[in-house]
């Protein structure tokens, strides 16, 4: 739990090594890539096996040997006439059943800031836990109602055999309770570092920039601060997205976002309220990313666009010890307009190279079909894999809602900034962080999503990419800045 909060350890490649994997409901048909049963969609059924257990037959979820910990559950599918049971080290009867399909029955209380019930709870259940719950030989997870389908996910970290873990327990998770709620504070209203604060301010005409040059030496921006004034109110959409930020340390460009998609908005540049990132929907942006560097440092703000506005920048700056393990932070954004759903096609959130953490993402789009375009399951490769390490059961899933979400949504690991319509036309923009769920890579970590609608049609799709890396490591598929200045189509509002 300290690591969940800790700004040392997040600019760093863990030294306590693990792999980032994630088990979930997907159909088990799609085995081949590029092959029609790849987008196969029947995302409730999957499971590893049924097996006998006590006299019952139980279905297996998940069932992992070794040291490790699971850092996130997704449950849904509604809780009647199930039970949910963890097995762990080996037992022979489960040491936790949770008498229903739902993760926030867990026997223990779990702090607001680590669970989040989605908005069709108090239908299906569907909730997103990120309560820690490690073990040192192994964990079995399975459900006793084999007759109903249900939608989960497990993310997990798995650790190198020998790694010491002390196996989770409800008594100790009851006597760490005052840990928990002190995090899960910190989760829901993360402090900012205030002290070091460097600024610089401009009216920014078009095609002209503004940049803030840090203090040399081994420093680190703690909080990030950009505030746009002096716009008309009717170009503020267009204008955030045209305001480019870059950010270059120890010489290289690391960063190249534009500003609404940077600050976790998207199209629109809507208010956003996460452990990592704060927008106020009017042109103020808070960023709390620990962004370390050895030598030197700049933010920079380009405006691309045709419209002048007052533009500042402001970074609290800190010393920092650099480390052998110590990351650059990256980001990256792409942009690909009429993309056609529903005719095999991954779209190509990010494929990065070198050695590095993934740690948050944002997807913004705009939606032309008049239903939910979001049936299609996130593949993320890392390294060497030759099946992806993590693939999922529906965008909504990756993004902590079951079930397309009907409203605006925020919690400390993302949301969704933007809905404009309950049936899933026009503007939607989701983000989600990551913390004890982060994804280390070796060498290359390549993010999709399948594009599969409900009743076809093309998207816009937009997506910006966090991570840490060496200065080396960089992003293979990015879009130039100028494909910021698409023009954003009109909003369609419930009802019309």
């Amino acid at each position: 739990m300290d690591e969940m909060t800790d700004i040392q350890a997040i600019p760093c490649y863990p030294t306590s090594a693990y792999k980032a994997r994630q088990l979930t409901s997907y159909d088990r048909r799609s085995v081949i890539p590029n092959t029609p049963s790849w987008h196969s969609n029947d995302d409730w059924g999957g499971f590893i096996r049924y097996e006998a257990n006590n006299g019952r037959v139980e279905r297996v979820l998940f069932d992992e040997q070794g040291p490790g910990v699971i850092t996130r559950i997704i449950t849904t599918g509604g809780a009647d006439g199930a039970n949910l049971r963890f097995y762990f080290d080996g037992e022979k009867e489960a040491s936790i059943t949770i008498p229903a399909y739902d993760i926030a029955r867990l026997p223990i209380d779990i702090p607001e800031g680590m669970i989040y019930k989605h908005e069709h709870y108090p239908t299906t259940q569907g909730c997103s836990m990120y309560y820690p719950i490690p073990y040192a030989k192994g964990c079995k997870i399975t459900v006793d109602n084999v007759n109903r389908n249900y939608v989960y996910h497990v993310n997990y970290r798995a650790y190198a055999p020998g790694t010491k873990i002390r196996t989770f327990t409800v008594d100790e998770a009851r006597a760490l309770k005052a840990k928990a709620d002190s995090v899960s504070r910190n989760l829901l209203h993360p402090t900012e570092y205030t002290d070091g604060e460097v600024s610089q301010t401009k009216t920014l005409p078009a095609q002209t920039s503004l940049s803030l040059s840090l203090p040399a030496g081994n420093h680190a921006i703690r909080t990030l601060r950009f505030k746009i004034d002096g716009y008309n109110e009717a170009d503020y959409g267009q204008l955030m997205r045209a305001l480019i930020v870059k950010m270059t340390f120890d010489s290289v460009q690391t960063v190249r976002v534009p500003l609404s998609d940077f600050s976790g908005a998207g199209m629109g540049a809507p208010a956003v309220n996460n452990w990592y990132m704060t927008a106020d929907g009017e042109g103020s942006v808070v960023m709390r990313f620990v962004m370390p560097y050895k030598k030197s440092a700049t933010v920079e703000l380009q405006n691309i666009s045709s419209y002048t506005a007052d533009a500042t920048i402001s970074a609290c700056v800190s010393s920092w010890k650099w480390n052998e393990n110590t990351l650059y932070f990256h980001a990256t954004w792409r942009q690909q307009n009429a993309l056609p759903t529903n005719e095999g096609i991954d779209y190509d959130m990010a494929t990065l190279k070198g050695r590095g953490v993934f740690v948050a993402d944002v997807l913004s789009l705009y939606n032309y079909s008049p239903k939910w375009y979001g049936e299609g399951d996130e593949h993320i490769w890392v390294d060497g894999d030759t099946f992806p390490s993590h693939f999922g059961c529906g965008t909504e899933d990756y993004y902590n809602t079951t079930y397309a979400p009907i409203h605006v949504y925020h919690f400390p690991f993302g949301g969704a900034p933007r809905e404009d319509d309950e049936a899933s036309r026009g503007y939607n923009t989701f983000v989600r962080t990551r913390s004890l769920d982060a994804i280390p890579f070796e060498e290359k970590l390549k993010f999709e999503f399948e594009l599969i609608s409900w009743e076809g049609g093309p998207v816009d799709y937009s997506s910006t990419v966090y991570w840490y890396g060496d200065i080396s490591s960089q992003a293979l598929t990015p879009s130039p800045s100028e494909d910021a200045l698409y023009v954003l189509p009109p909003a369609i509002m419930t009802g019309d």
